[in-house]
C-alpha cells in the first residue's frame, strides 16, 4: 500500500526546519520527501495548509492510570497522533510482580500504537508502604532484557538509594549503562541532585516549576514536560524554556498519567504540542520535542522524523495545532479528523493474575476515627499538582472529608486515617484500589 501526502509543510525534528514538501510512503516506510512527487498509483491525501510531522511520542506514561489495557489505550491515543509510547509499568508490577509484567508485555503487543517499556525500578516505591509484589530486583529484570521493546530503566523514585549508592538500586542502574535511566525528583532536596545525576539518572519528568526545571537542566538532565490529568506543568515549563532560551534538544513531552476522559476532551501529546504552538514555538521545535528527541533518547533510530527510509508514522495537523487531521501508522491511514479508520480484531483474554488480589481485614466504625494527634491538621490537595500539603486546622472547618488507606495485599492489615481538604464530595463515599504506587485501598 502506498500513500502520497501532498501539499503540506514538513516539520523536520532534527534540523527544526519547516519546508513545503510532499511525502511518499509505501510498505510502511517513507520513500521520498520532496516537491511535486509523482503519485504513481498511490492514494493521495490533500495536506494543503497542514503541518506534516513524525508521529508523536509519549516519553513517559503509566498506561495503568488510564484504567484500560494497552490495546484500548493505544486505540484511544492513536487518533490524536501518538504513535510511540514509552511505558513504565510500575503500577502493575507493584501489585503483581514479574507475572504482572509478563502479562503487560503481552498486552502491549496488541496495541495499535507501538509500546516500549522501561523496567520499573521502584518496586516497592518506598519502605513506608506495603505493596503486593515485594521486591523486583535486578536479578528479576534479567529475564526481560533481551526483549527489544525494553529500552531503559523506569523512574528512579527511590532517589536517596540512588544518590547514596545503595547496592540494590546501583545494580538496577548498572544493567542499563549506556541506555536511558528515567528520573523522579519530586520531594528531593536540591543538595542531592548532583549525586543523583552522578549515579546515572538521565532525565526528570517531575518538574512542577520553572525553578525546579532550571536546577535539573543546569545539571545536564533531559527534561520531560508533563501535562496529564492531575499534573498540569506544561504551561509554566514551556514559558521557562522560552525565557532562558534553553536547548530544545534536551526536552521531550510526556503525560505520566492521563485518563481516557481527559484524552477524549483534550487530546494526548497533541495537547502539549498545541500549547507550545500557542506560546510561539515553531513546528520544527515542536517536532523535535514531541518525537525526534524521545525516539533518540530511547534508541528508536528507525522513527521520529519525516525522512526517507524511516518508519512511516506520520501526523498531519493544523498550523495552530488545534486538530490532528490525519494519522498514518506503519504506512497506512489510521485516523482522520481524530477518529479511527482502522479495523482491529478485539481481544477478550482473561487475566487471572489479578483475580483475588484484594484482601481486606474486617473493619469497625471505631477503626475510622481520626487519631487525636491528627485532628488539628489535614492533607490538602493542590489543584493541578500531584504534591499535597499539610494544612493546619483552626476550630470547625467546612470542606473536610475523611481519608483512609487500608493495606489490601493481605500482608499486615494496616489502616491509616486522616482528614482531607479540597476533595469536595458531600455525602456518600468513594473507594478505590488504584492508589499510586503500592495500590492499597483508599
Amino acid at each position: 500500500m502506498s500513500l502520497l501526502l501532498r501539499g503540506g509543510r514538513v516539520a523536520d525534528g532534527e534540523t527544526r526546519e519547516v519546508f513545503e514538501a510532499d511525502v511518499l510512503v509505501a510498505d510502511g516506510v517513507i520513500r521520498a520527501v520532496g516537491k511535486e512527487l509523482a503519485a504513481d498509483g498511490a492514494e493521495v491525501i490533500d495536506c494543503t495548509g497542514l503541518i506534516i510531522a513524525a508521529g508523536f511520542a509519549d516519553a513517559h506514561v503509566h498506561i495503568e492510570s488510564s484504567m484500560v489495557l494497552p490495546e484500548a489505550f493505544g486505540e484511544a491515543i492513536l487518533p490524536f497522533g501518538t504513535t510511540v509510547i514509552i511505558a513504565d509499568p510500575h503500577e502493575v508490577v507493584n501489585v503483581a510482580g514479574a507475572a504482572g509484567l509478563r502479562l503487560f508485555m503481552g498486552e502491549c503487543a496488541k496495541s495499535p500504537a507501538d509500546v516500549f517499556v522501561c523496567l520499573p525500578s521502584g518496586v516497592p516505591a518506598t519502605e513506608l508502604d506495603t505493596n503486593g509484589a515485594g521486591r523486583f530486583l535486578a536479578e528479576d529484570m534479567k529475564e526481560f532484557l533481551s526483549d527489544p521493546r525494553v529500552v531503559g530503566l523506569g523512574e528512579v523514585m527511590r532517589f536517596r538509594d540512588a544518590a547514596e549508592g545503595k547496592p540494590e538500586m546501583a545494580e538496577k542502574i548498572a544493567l542499563f549503562r549506556g541506555k536511558t535511566v528515567d528520573g523522579h525528583t519530586s520531594g528531593m532536596p536540591e543538595s542531592m541532585l548532583d549525586a543523583y545525576v552522578a549515579a546515572g539518572v538521565t532525565n526528570d519528568h517531575e518538574c512542577a516549576s520553572k525553578e525546579a526545571m532550571f536546577a535539573r537542566y543546569d545539571r545536564g538532565m533531559n527534561i520531560y514536560i508533563r501535562e496529564g490529568s492531575a499534573a498540569r506543568n506544561a504551561s509554566d515549563l514551556l514559558d521557562g524554556v522560552k525565557e532562558r532560551g534553553l536547548d530544545i534538544s534536551r526536552f521531550a513531552f510526556c503525560t505520566d498519567d492521563k485518563h481516557l476522559a481527559t484524552i477524549a476532551k483534550e487530546g494526548h501529546i497533541s495537547y502539549i504540542a498545541r500549547m507550545a504552538r500557542a506560546k510561539g514555538f515553531g513546528w520544527g521545535e515542536i517536532a523535535c520535542m514531541s518525537s525526534y528527541n524521545p525516539c533518540r533518547y530511547y534508541g528508536l533510530s528507525d522513527r521520529g522524523n519525516v525522512r526517507a527510509g524511516l518508519r512511516a508514522d506520520i501526523v498531519a495537523v493544523s498550523e495552530d495545532g488545534s486538530r490532528v487531521h490525519y494519522v498514518v501508522k506503519d504506512g497506512k491511514l489510521a485516523a482522520v479528523d481524530q477518529k479511527p479508520v482502522f479495523n482491529r480484531e478485539k481481544h477478550s483474554d482473561k487475566h487471572c493474575v489479578f483475580e483475588n488480589s484484594v484482601h481486606l481485614r474486617e473493619f469497625s466504625a471505631k477503626d475510622f476515627e481520626v487519631p487525636d494527634s491528627l485532628k488539628n491538621m489535614a492533607v490538602g490537595l493542590v489543584d493541578g499538582q500531584l504534591l499535597t500539603e499539610k494544612v493546619p486546622l483552626r476550630g470547625e472547618e467546612e470542606g473536610l472529608n475523611l481519608l483512609a488507606t487500608a493495606e489490601r495485599h493481605g500482608k499486615n492489615g494496616n489502616l491509616s486515617v486522616c482528614l482531607l481538604k479540597g476533595y469536595g464530595i458531600r455525602g456518600g463515599a468513594v473507594a478505590t484500589s488504584v492508589s499510586h504506587d503500592s495500590h492499597n485501598a483508599v
